[in-house]
């Protein structure tokens, strides 16, 4: 069982990009709507190859990637990558405000805190330049440096990281508290693994869905997707 996209809805939960929100309240593809948005297409029109772009922007945005980075992922030139990049934060400004609160708060703090208040200490983080005109990305949210990307990506994958712990102290809780014979026996990420008999099968897939999406309420859906196999390869 797994939380799909958790970090991408960790983001838009800090964010409160309205945009983001939305997408994720209606259980929309997000790679495609961002291919789509940004690009100005149809979400239909998008491409396999459109949305695979989006989704390493995506990603690449909670990890501080720089052009030159995407660029280098994509194999398309640097201009093109910094374009990309700049469109996505015209589209979700709610992302580019966060970016650059997380920064200021971490310049003067000296570190970040998760959701659950599990703190970090950073330095060398910049004062964040201000933006010159509405739409227009902050320089530094295209080239962080080291500390900025660190203070970004702690927020939201050390909430992220929060959110599986949480879920696997109430899974675990349920699991004893019926009386039932499954077993939690990995998690990896944003996954959990169970070993579970056939008799128990439609019980625990509810109970983990369940407690996996309201572990903590968010601005956005916790969705979880379970998939049952003979072995994890299977799955």
């Amino acid at each position: 069982a797994g939380n799909s996209h958790r970090a991408l809805r960790v983001l838009a939960h800090f964010s409160e990009d309205p945009t983001l929100c939305q997408a994720f309240a209606d259980d929309v593809d997000i790679h495609t709507l961002v291919a789509a948005q940004v690009r100005r297409i149809a979400p239909q029109e998008v491409t396999s190859a459109m949305r695979r772009e989006a989704k390493a922007v995506n990603f690449g945005i909670i990890y501080g990637q720089s052009p030159f980075g995407l660029a280098k992922t994509l194999g398309i030139e640097k201009d093109e990558a910094a374009k990309f990049i700049s469109d996505y934060f015209a589209r979700y400004p709610g992302v580019e405000q966060f970016i650059y609160d997380t920064l200021a708060s971490c310049s003067i703090l000296g570190g970040v805190t998760t959701l659950l208040g599990r703190r970090r200490a950073i330095s060398g983080v910049r004062a964040p330049m201000k933006k010159k005109t509405v739409g227009d990305a902050p320089p530094q949210a295209l080239q962080l440096n080291l500390p900025e990307r660190t203070a970004v990506n702690t927020v939201i994958q050390g909430t992220a990281a929060d959110l599986i712990k949480l879920a696997m102290l109430a899974v675990h809780r349920r699991l004893k508290a019926e009386g039932l014979a499954t077993k939690m026996i990995l998690q990896i990420h944003d996954e959990l693994v169970f070993d579970v008999p056939d008799t128990e099968l439609e019980q625990v897939t509810e109970l983990v869905r369940s407690e996996m999406e309201r572990v903590v309420p968010l601005r956005v859906p916790l969705k979880v997707d379970v998939k049952v196999g003979e072995n994890w390869a299977d799955c």
